[in-house]
């Protein structure tokens, strides 16, 4: 069995070798299409994953990543000094992957969360000229509004008061795509469980802090390329993904108005942006 994903632009390939699709799949379902690939990615069910080739490049508490050449093997759910923890391995050499998961890491089947983690989304999106970035998204008026920071700070507080008192939809609770002056769905929303398959320009990307009164400052230059470049997701392991990820930044501060809002989870915040929107 075969299915075809176009997330943001980029078109994935999954081949499922005897597997079956766990039944929460829905959101990566919106992203379902037909028609020509860029990426190839096999995923076999396997009791215990391959060995290790090539030289160690990178590690932390999640996963290690070995290389050689241009091939890449990740071992995902690897502890930082204990590599047999690990559930996954991805071997992807090129537009080709081999994806193997552990039988005991999917009783119910394969599940949204393991297919995105083989389809490796931030090295696929970086490479394809795209910013992945942490960032909650709202349409408003046909032009959509970003709002990005750390978490817990108030990225979807932000969000639900335009939704909720201008009339806004949200895109995404958690994650996007910009492509310089577009964003675009993909399906890994966090808890917001909104993920919509849609493009749209963006008006404005707001970087927020949470303050006791509400301060909204226009970014330019290295200060908006920072707060930009603080809630991308790419392989920092990679020199050649970390130069693509500067010049999307880059593409994205040079087109898009960005915003530093210090900011009250209440209303007031919304009007002190719109006012400047409005403008």
């Amino acid at each position: 069995m075969e299915r075809i994903y176009d997330i943001a632009g980029v078109r994935f390939r999954i081949l499922f070798d005897g597997l079956q699709i766990g039944t929460e799949n829905a959101l990566l379902e919106n992203f379902r299409t037909y028609g020509g690939h860029d990426h190839t990615i096999k995923i076999e069910a396997v009791t215990a994953l391959a060995e290790p080739q090539g030289k160690l490049l990178y590690r932390d508490v999640r996963q290690w990543v070995f290389g050689n050449g241009p091939l890449r093997i990740r071992y995902v759910g690897a502890m930082a000094n204990e590599i047999d923890g690990a559930y996954l391995r991805i071997w992807r050499d090129g537009a080709k992957s081999l994806v193997q998961v552990k039988k005991d890491a999917m009783p119910l089947g394969l599940t949204s969360k393991i297919l995105m983690i083989a389809m490796e989304l931030e090295h696929q999106i970086t490479r394809s000229g795209g910013a992945f970035l942490h960032a909650a998204s709202i349409l408003h008026q046909g032009k959509a509004i970003l709002f990005t920071a750390p978490s817990g700070v108030g990225k979807s507080t932000q969000a639900a008061l335009w939704c909720e008192n201008r009339g806004a939809k949200l895109l995404n609770g958690d994650r996007a795509v910009v492509r310089g002056g577009v964003v675009c769905g993909v399906p890994l929303c966090g808890s917001s469980h909104v993920a919509e398959n849609m493009t749209a320009p963006i008006e404005a990307i707001v970087y927020l802090t949470q303050a006791p009164e509400n301060k909204l400052t226009r970014l330019t230059g290295a200060k908006a390329f920072q707060k930009i470049w603080e809630g991308c997701s790419l392989e920092t392991w990679e020199r050649e993904d970390m130069a693509l990820g500067v010049e999307a930044v880059s593409r994205i501060v040079n087109t898009v108005p960005v915003y530093h809002l210090a900011c009250t989870p209440d209303l007031r915040a919304v009007e002190l942006l719109e006012n400047e929107l409005t403008l």
